[in-house]
């Protein structure tokens, strides 16, 4: 009887043990798989460490800021809307994310994209979503071309000449930046300016 109960006693320690270790090792990976996702200490995540170098292209956009948003037209220009534009770091810092909020007290808005680098270009794939969409997603690719991040996307033919979206990022600075949308006739090298938005940081 003693020797029964000693060798319960003894199985039930190494159980024991092997649970407390497994639990352990299951509470280091958790926290690896979270490391860079957003918590109290960093409200926006921040970069992994692992990944390439270019995920800090947009670094200095990581949190809140205030912008104005002007939509052009063939008729000229549109109404200046208020925009509210966050950025963070997703998918345990590697990818981020933006969402916007514009509009008016009789309009409002609302948009995001995930930004992810492709691991063979080491260049940015980015869907944009809006509320309510009924289609693919638009998708731009690009980087950083100087001072300025740039993404395309190829637009349908017009009149047989090659036209491309060009999303253009300027003036980058830790107070905030400028963006630019334009589409471009590749062929005749017109430029014609369809979205202009003045960011300045706030958080």
């Amino acid at each position: 009887m003693k020797y029964k109960s000693k060798l319960i006693t003894f199985i039930f320690i190494i159980l024991l043990g092997f649970y407390s270790s497994n639990a352990q090792q299951n509470n280091t990976l958790n926290s690896d798989l979270v490391a860079y996702e957003s918590n109290d200490e960093n409200p926006f995540g921040k970069p992994n460490k692992n990944a390439p170098e270019q995920i800090r292209d947009f670094e200095k956009f990581i949190g809140v800021c205030n912008c104005k948003s002007v939509q052009y037209s063939g008729n000229g220009v549109g109404d200046t809307l208020a925009l509210k534009w966050r950025w963070k770091y997703i998918l345990n810092g590697n990818a981020i994310q933006d969402d916007g909020w514009f509009g008016n007290e009789s309009s409002q808005t609302a948009f995001t994209s995930i930004r992810i680098l492709n691991p063979q270009t080491k260049q940015w794939q980015v869907p944009f979503f809006t509320p309510y969409m009924i289609s693919e997603p638009q998708i731009w690719n690009g980087g950083k071309e100087g001072e300025n991040i740039v993404l395309r996307k190829p637009e349908a033919k017009q009149n047989n000449d090659h036209i491309e979206s060009v999303l253009t990022f300027s003036n980058i600075t830790e107070n905030g930046f400028n963006w630019t949308g334009k589409i471009v006739n590749l062929d005749s090298k017109k430029e014609t300016v369809f979205w202009r938005i003045w960011c300045v940081k706030e958080l």
